[in-house]
């Protein structure tokens, strides 16, 4: 009789493999490595946002004995990050800069002090050329950066006829304009990346999300065969999106100071440079229009979406793609308008940020249907609820959404926890005069995981497992762990399908020489999409070790429990067999397996129509606020989300992914607010661009939502991003409700509700 299998891994709250390391300051950082065998690398950057190199001279007053130096037409092969584009250049291209901070030259010296004093005496002359440093200057073309208009990428999202409804004066019609904010990563571990000079070729180690970015896009400078350009992602202090293309530009530049000086090169950012030189969230200004029947139905949605994507392109293609099918937010609408364009300017380039274009888009859409229903004397979250997404709606890019819709059952989830409608009614009897007055806001979103329309086909995302000699069994896969929890995710997945004891599963270093491309870690992909290629991978694995066994005992009945294999309901031997029988018995020790979409799955890139993702994941949250009404402080006292996350692999951390996610977005909701002047930013450091601390940090109630998805391991979907969408529009509602107070932006601060104040109370 076969044994009865226990064993179970999935849905278990598995404490971080890494946690202990990290909590005692034991694990070792990009910047603690090379400590004296090594040369320091600096930056030279451009003061201006706009202007002509005329020439770059270097004091000869200064030794320059042992100091190297880079410049443009030093690079070997082409100039220019193989992004979406190819429009970054690593240093400066065609003489010209475009931005404040855009790498002019590259120094490197034996000590800090002396690669500091070196960028002194690099004497740049250059020709200021006036800027554009708003979209709208750019639109009218002040100043050409990008093509004959600026527009770096345009997409259009139509369904129905809109203009015919909007036309007919049929329905009740109401416009608003949305504006969101730059937003700094604010990761612990600012960028730094280590270049190793090898015979033919070079070894990189750094602070990534993309390794296998880096050494792809890597080739074209050095025309290396990619076996020869070995790149490891060292443990990474997050990255929220500032490590995925970002990384490659200072990786490149420590290769190129590397193989010129002959010398290991270590660039790591100071958090000043940091701040001032790297990518950030895009800035939007989102114009929305809606129609609303006497029925309280959104018959017609128009929106137009600019996002600002700084002075070169890196992923805002894919970063608008998101704003334009979050559009619409989610919301069941015949007739819906979409315009989305990414517009180039003189300021520091925007690319990847958690949550890629939605909490943009979803701010400006989630805050107007709000707007609307006051303006209608509706309650919001009836109103909200009338027109959400169902199983069977066609989304706004004409996917009929075949699977469950679980907005419903987060909807009904945070309401049993969270009491809005009362809320609601108390807020609106609180007195006009109160000195402290509260307010509680709803949001409801998707968040679709994977990339956008076929790029999961385009990746094909490859993983594998190892068996090794004594037992343990070994992920193989290039994603990163930054943070998020990937080294214990991927391991509980692979253990529940093998029936081992997740000790006995560990995850190789992130290793290009070593490991298979997975795809990029980003996009909420890790878990629904590497994970359940592991998973694959895994039951490849497990069923030819049950054949290994069975065909050296001559059992047909053969199972794993914990680790130990039974022919039958007796024990035959442990793991540590397993790859011996493996090997004995003709069979490999590894198994990989690549990805592939669900069939059915259609989309069209060109016509941005169709199948946008495979699966989406759900969330509804609700917040209470209160404002003082004399300091315009916001203080938030209770914020409750539900989401849905198909199966909880490690409840624990998917409430950590929650909360971490929220705080986040509290910030960029509230206090997150880069000043800029000239082009160049003027609150560039952590004690003047103010980020949440744990006093900051309100009560937040995570509650787990699940809603299987067929395709994704053990039903799980992809988390990571979501909290970042809905926090925004959720607090912006409730301040509105408590203050009367029509900002139509965030952050919220202090004094922009002051100012806010004295133009008087929203009309409802």
């Amino acid at each position: 009789m076969a044994v009865n299998l226990k064993y179970s891994c999935v849905g278990e709250s598995v404490v971080r493999v890494d946690a202990d390391d990290k909590l005692l300051g034991r694990m070792r950082y990009t910047g603690d490595c090379y400590d004296k065998a090594h040369y320091h690398g600096r930056t030279v950057r451009s003061p201006h946002p706009c202007a002509r190199i005329r020439k770059i001279e270097f004091d000869d007053k200064f030794d320059w004995t042992d100091v190297t130096v880079v410049r443009a037409e030093d690079i070997p092969g082409e100039n220019v990050l193989n992004n979406f584009n190819m429009d970054v250049p690593f240093l400066a291209k065609d003489g010209r800069v475009n931005y404040v901070g855009e790498p002019v030259a590259l120094v490197a010296a034996p000590t800090e002090e002396m690669a500091a004093e070196a960028l002194k005496h690099v004497i740049v002359d250059y020709e200021v050329i006036e800027p554009s440093l708003n979209v709208f200057d750019s639109i009218a073309k002040k100043n050409l950066i990008y093509g004959d208009d600026n527009v770096i990428k345009e997409y259009n999202v139509n369904k129905g006829d809109a203009k015919s409804v909007f036309a007919s004066g049929k329905y009740d019609v109401f416009e608003g304009t949305y504006r969101t904010p730059y937003q700094e990563q604010a990761y612990i571990e600012t960028q730094a990346m280590i270049a190793v000079p090898e015979e033919n070729g070079v070894t990189i180690y750094g602070s990534m999300q993309c390794p296998y970015y880096v050494r792809k896009e890597s080739q074209k400078v050095f025309s290396f065969p990619p076996e020869n350009i070995h790149v490891v992602q060292m443990p990474t202090g997050g990255g929220f999106g500032g490590k995925e293309h970002f990384p490659t530009v200072i990786a490149v530049h420590a290769a190129l100071l590397a193989l010129k000086s002959g010398h290991p090169v270590k660039m790591v950012y100071g958090r000043a440079e940091d701040m001032q030189a790297t990518t950030k969230r895009h800035p939007s200004v989102i114009r929305v229009r809606t129609a609303v029947d006497s029925e309280g139905r959104v018959v017609a949605i128009d929106s137009d979406i600019i996002f600002d994507a700084g002075a070169y392109s890196m992923a805002s293609p894919v970063v608008l793609a998101r704003g334009a099918i979050a559009g619409a937010g989610a919301y069941d609408c015949d007739n819906v308008d979409i315009r989305a364009r990414a517009i180039a300017t003189n300021l520091i380039p925007t690319s990847a940020f958690r949550g890629f274009g939605a909490p943009q888009a979803f701010f400006a859409m989630e805050h107007h249907m709000t707007r609307h229903a006051m303006r209608l004397g509706l309650d919001p979250i009836e109103f909200k609820r009338r027109n959400l997404l169902r199983q069977g709606s066609v989304t706004a890019t004409g996917q009929t959404l075949k699977d469950p819709v679980a907005l419903g059952k987060c909807i009904d989830a945070l309401l049993e926890k969270f009491d809005f409608n009362g809320l609601y009614s108390e807020c609106k009897r609180q007195s006009p005069d109160a000195k402290k007055r509260r307010g509680v806001g709803f949001s409801a979103v998707f968040h679709g995981a994977g990339f956008t329309g076929r790029g999961e086909d385009y990746i094909k995302a490859k993983a594998g497992v190892r068996i090794c000699p004594d037992g343990r069994v070994e992920v193989l896969c290039g994603t990163t762990e930054m943070g998020q929890g990937m080294r214990t995710i991927l391991p509980q997945i692979v253990a529940e399908t093998m029936r081992v004891p997740f000790e006995s599963v560990s995850v190789a270093v992130t290793d290009t020489s070593d490991v298979p491309d997975s795809g990029p870690t980003v996009a909420s992909r890790t878990t629904m999409i590497v994970g359940k290629v592991l998973k694959d991978a895994a039951e490849k694995a497990y069923e030819a070790i049950k054949e290994a066994v069975s065909e050296e005992t001559g059992s047909d009945s053969v199972s794993c429990e914990n680790g130990e294999l039974f022919c039958g309901d007796k024990r035959f031997c442990g793991m540590d067999r397993a790859a011996e029988l493996l090997e004995a018995h003709g069979r490999e020790t590894v198994f990989y397996s690549v990805y592939s979409s669900p069939p059915g799955v259609v989309w069209n890139e060109k016509t941005f129509h169709g199948d946008a993702y495979a699966g989406y994941a759900w969330a509804a949250t609700g917040c209470e606020v209160e404002v003082d009404m004399e300091t315009y402080e916001v203080s938030i006292l209770r914020l409750a989300t539900a989401c849905d996350v198909g199966r909880a692999i490690n409840p624990m951390l998917v409430e950590g992914q929650i909360e971490g996610g929220v705080i986040q977005a509290v910030g960029y909701s509230l206090s997150e607010d880069i000043i800029m002047k000239n082009g160049k930013i003027q609150n560039g450091m952590l004690s003047n661009y103010i980020i949440p601390t744990a006093a900051d940090v309100p009560y937040v109630e995570p509650i787990i939502v699940e809603e299987p998805y067929w395709n994704g391991p053990y039903g799980a979907k992809g988390l990571g991003e979501m909290p970042c969408v809905f926090v925004g529009p959720c607090i912006a509602d409730a301040v509105l409700m408590a203050t009367g107070i029509d900002l139509c932006e965030i952050p919220i601060t202090p004094e922009k509700l002051f100012a806010g104040a004295k133009k008087g109370p929203e009309k409802k």
